[in-house]
Parts: structure tokens; sequence; C-alpha cells
């Protein structure tokens, strides 16, 4: 579902990933490891957000690299700071999502935005919303394209009690048929969603999961 090898970034002199190589299917899997090790700039790669200067990534069979474009269109990407443009609604960045994947917002979705309490919310600018509204969007928004991999950074900040169990069962549910890639510093939302977690210094590429 999920491979990625030899992957090294730096940032000037500083090694932030040194060779990193592993196979993930499907499952949940949290990144544990402390601040600043490099996790976030790890998911950032993956999500092709950030090129590595020397390794490879597949989803699903896809290289991220040499078919950018099928790759993303089976993967998602959650950050813990929201991105994007403060004056683009909830509405628009569905659509701009579902453009971008080539398909359509499905129904699964529309029923996350409700579960998630964001009718009301929708044509709200994302500058005018608050955390934790920001962060049900694009939990939402990730579930667009019924991606094969999942990559969420400290994906439980902001939410409320209600929205946090909602995201737990989400998670279990999708982790049956994808890879749930996270990293949080949250032991107990590690626990509760069933993770395995992967120590960030012993990435080595040693298959994870079915």
């Amino acid at each position: 579902m999920l491979r990625f090898d030899k992957v090294n970034m730096a940032f000037g002199s500083k090694q932030v990933l040194q060779n990193l190589s592993r196979h993930f299917s499907c499952g949940v899997f949290a990144l544990q490891g402390p601040n600043g090790i490099g996790k976030t700039t790890l998911l950032c790669v993956l999500a092709g957000i950030v090129q590595p200067d020397t390794g490879e990534i597949w989803v699903a069979g896809h290289s991220l690299q040499g078919e950018e474009l099928a790759a993303k269109a089976l993967l998602s990407y959650v950050p813990d700071e929201c991105p994007i443009y403060p004056f683009m609604t909830g509405r628009e960045l569905l659509k701009f999502v579902a453009r971008a994947k080539q398909c359509e917002v499905e129904p699964v979705v529309w029923e996350l935005v409700s579960n998630f309490g964001l009718l009301a919310h929708l044509d709200t600018p994302f500058g005018k919303m608050s955390l934790g509204t920001q962060k049900k969007t694009m939990l939402a928004a990730a579930w667009i394209g019924a991606p094969e991999v999942v990559l969420m950074d400290e994906p439980n900040n902001g939410l409320d009690h209600r929205a946090r169990l909602l995201l737990i069962d989400l998670i279990k549910a999708k982790s049956e048929h994808s890879v749930m890639l996270l990293s949080t510093h949250d032991a107990d939302f590690v626990s509760a969603v069933g993770a395995t977690t992967v120590p960030f210094e012993q990435l080595s590429g040693r298959e994870e999961g079915q």
C-alpha cells in the first residue's frame, strides 16, 4: 500500500531524514519520537508536498516521482496546521480536492460533513473558522476519492470530545482496507485507534501490517 525506500532530506547542513525505508500494508500506524526528529517532514515528503533529496515513494503501486497524479489520487494528507487560504470556504475546499482527484464529493463525505457538524460552516472562510472547525473540514476532505493511504499529523488536535470519538471510529473502519499513518503525542488516542507504534529512529524497511 505505502512504500518508501532510502529517503533522505536535509535542510542546509541539518540532515532531517536519513536513509529511511519502510513498507506498510493495511492498518493504523503511529510515528513516535520527540519534537524536531522529522515526523512532520516525513509526512510532507510522503504526501508529495516536499521533494526528498533522494529516495522513492510508492502509493498503491504508483511511484510518487514517476506517476505523481496517479499516486496523489490515492492518498490524502491532513496537516496539523491549516494550510488553506484564509478566504477559501469549506465548500470550496471540498470541491477543490474532488477536482484535483478527478472525482465527485461522495455521499460518504457529505455524511462526515453532517456528522462533524459542518453544514452551518461550509460557506465560512477558513480565516474565520475556529481551529476545531478547520481541522474537521480538512478531515472530511481527506475522505474524498476513497484514498488507500491517509497521512495525518496530530489529527485530533483542536477536536471536541464528540468529534474525537467520531474520528477514532473513522480511522478504525478505514484501516481495514487502507494505510493510516499518523503522528501524534497523544498516547490515549494511539491506543483508542489500535495503532501499531513505529519509533521514528527504527525505520528500517521491515514490512508492517497484514
